[in-house]
């Protein structure tokens, strides 16, 4: 047997969904694959093979897989000790590398992890790796994304076994047995999907009914199984037991990423069964006293200054997690804490009115954001809102290409001019670019705005339209395309908007939106609106009024889907209704240390 050969074990819970994706990833990085199966695979001719039944599926794309049905059932250290037993049994492998259905390993780290097994890799080290997991199923990136890290190459060693009733771990194991815990490069990707959501609930529900069953033998439910009680309570939405549970991990235990973990598990209850913001303040207050320099804490606070309107705090609070911020990779944490520290605290100087600081923020980070895409997207509107083209078409070279490039070209030149208000010029480079296939966000949002301050509703109307399908929970081309419906209330429903997003951002005076901003403004409701057809020449002159309500929305959206950045800290659920037992907690405890 050649040193260092891999197997790779797939762990199969709940159905089978996605593991075709899993199983093309696996054969990326071994020949030797196994499955573990809770479910039954009677499809399979069968055999025994230790305390599993073996199957060799003869499939036309993995013909070499073998297919195992699990009598382990849910516990979780027994199917991964059963998966290391398989293919200890097989004696092919030096290693495993253990994979859950529905994940797939990162292409673009393939080459350094299979250079690392052939060059790199210790005999008597215990390897964690990444595991990204994406908020939607179709893996486009969301501010609530997480990471972490977790034990996943395993050297085939005797006595290396997983351990634990509820969560199981084998760092324990690999202590005893004097084997090293290092990183393994690679990266783990696991997308949202609703069978997952099914799964962590079953999950829940079987730690909270084994808890309960070591409580009545006598064992004592503290540190991690009471962390794993608190979170299987967060997860079926039993905030009130959840949150009493993370306050009394933050004040008894005395394992500080347990206790990081419950601030995380508190923030989150917080936010769906809210309490006063005085309170939130003394307990963020509290965790950053414990954690000073935790870049999620510390982007949280700064998100709740903001909301509370205090926004020089929440300026200092996240030019500190930028400059000195630091996170726990083996605790779950929001992938993108770094650029939503970034984002909001630029956000911050565009609202007041100082862009040049906004785009000094972004200037000075871009090497410090992993996946700069959305980045330099934020920064080109802040380019389009300064009136700097030239920079615009720079960074929009490292966004788009080919053809598409030249329409977004002519797209950030017509931006430019709307930003500056001469919308009759915007009106020709927006239209040629729309009109040429550009249905780029950027085209169609500028576009529609333009064609709204010249009264072009028919033709709004529809672009508006398109705007929505692409990003259905953005909320302002929503409102744009409820004032089109309703052309006498337009002035009312733009302004509605705008008042929203100003109680969002934390602006307790509309005077700090900028240089767009006009403080009265004018009630349009008597004006004559006329069908527009789309032959509607483009040199028609703007309304002075229309334009100045569209010139409030350009100003308090200062950066794309502000709202979203200002909401990307909260968890996006809907709170649990009101119920006199969320006040019962004792938050000044948490202040008091």
């Amino acid at each position: 047997m050649s040193q260092n050969q891999i197997a790779v074990g797939i762990i199969v819970e709940n159905g089978f969904e996605g593991l075709q994706e899993t199983l093309r990833s696996a054969h990326l990085l071994s020949d030797s694959v196994f499955v573990l199966s809770t479910e039954s695979v009677a499809a399979f001719s069968t055999e025994s093979v230790g305390n599993a039944t073996k199957s060799v599926g003869n499939t036309a794309e993995y013909p070499n897989v073998i297919y195992c049905q699990s009598k382990s059932c849910h516990d979780e250290a027994a199917l991964r000790n059963e998966l290391i037993e398989l293919a200890e049994s097989q004696n092919t492998a030096d290693w495993l590398l253990l994979m859950n259905v529905g994940e797939h390993f990162d292409k673009t780290t393939v080459e350094d992890f299979r250079l690392f097994l052939a060059k790199e890799v210790e005999r008597n080290s215990l390897y964690v790796m990444v595991l990204y997991r994406l908020h939607r199923e179709d893996g486009i990136r969301h501010d609530l994304d997480e990471e972490t890290i977790e034990p996943r190459l395993i050297p085939l060693r005797k006595g290396l076994r997983f351990q634990g009733q509820v969560r199981s771990s084998i760092l324990g194991a690999a202590t005893n047995l004097m084997i090293r815990l290092n990183a393994a490069p690679g990266r783990f990707i696991r997308p949202s999907r609703q069978r997952d959501v099914v799964r962590q609930k079953k999950q829940a529900i079987r730690n909270l009914q084994t808890l309960e069953l070591l409580e009545k033998q006598g064992k004592s439910i503290a540190d991690e199984p009471l962390l794993v009680r608190a979170e299987a309570q967060l997860t079926l939405g039993d905030y009130i037991h959840a949150r009493r549970d993370f306050f009394r991990l933050i004040e008894e235990t005395t394992q500080p990423e347990i206790r990081l973990a419950s601030y995380y598990g508190l923030w989150e209850t917080l936010t769906l069964l809210p309490v006063p913001a005085q309170e939130m303040t003394k307990i963020l207050l509290a965790g950053l006293d414990r954690f000073p320099v935790d870049m999620q804490l510390l982007t949280f606070m700064g998100s709740h200054l903001q909301r509370q309107g205090q926004l020089d705090l929440a300026a200092r609070t996240f030019e500190t997690a930028i400059r000195y911020g630091q996170t726990t990779l083996d605790i779950w944490h929001r992938l993108r804490i770094r650029e939503m520290a970034v984002t909001s605290l630029a956000l911050i100087h565009r609202l007041r009115g100082k862009g040049e600081e906004a785009i000094q923020v972004f200037e000075s980070n871009l090497e410090l954001i992993d996946d700069r895409t959305e980045f330099n997207r934020h920064l080109l509107d802040l380019y389009i809102a300064e009136l700097q083209e030239s920079k615009g078409h720079e960074i929009a070279s490292t966004i788009w290409g080919g053809k598409e490039l030249d329409l977004i070209r002519d797209v950030i030149t017509g931006a430019c001019q709307a930003s500056a208000g001469n919308w009759t010029q915007a009106a020709t480079s927006l239209e040629l670019s729309y009109l040429s296939g550009c249905r780029d966000v950027l085209c169609l949002r500028w576009y529609s705005l333009v064609l709204l301050s010249l009264t072009r509703f028919n033709e709004a109307e529809i672009v508006l339209k398109e705007w929505n399908h692409l990003e259905p929970e953005n909320k302002e081309p929503q409102a744009f395309l409820s004032a089109v419906q309703q052309p006498e209330h337009f002035s009312d429903i733009v302004r509605q908007f705008r008042d929203s997003q100003i109680k969002i951002l934390g602006l307790s005076k509309p005077e700090v939106l900028g240089k767009h901003f006009t403080k009265n403004t004018p009630n349009i409701k008597n004006i004559k609106i006329t069908k527009i057809t789309k032959n509607t020449p483009s040199t028609q002159k703007p309304n002075k009024m229309l334009e100045s309500a569209i010139s409030e929305m350009i100003s308090s959206s200062g950066l794309p889907n502000s709202k979203k950045i200002m909401t990307a800290a909260f968890r996006k659920s809907e709170p649990a209704e009101n119920n006199s037992e969320q006040q019962n907690c004792e938050p000044e405890k948490i202040a008091s240390h």
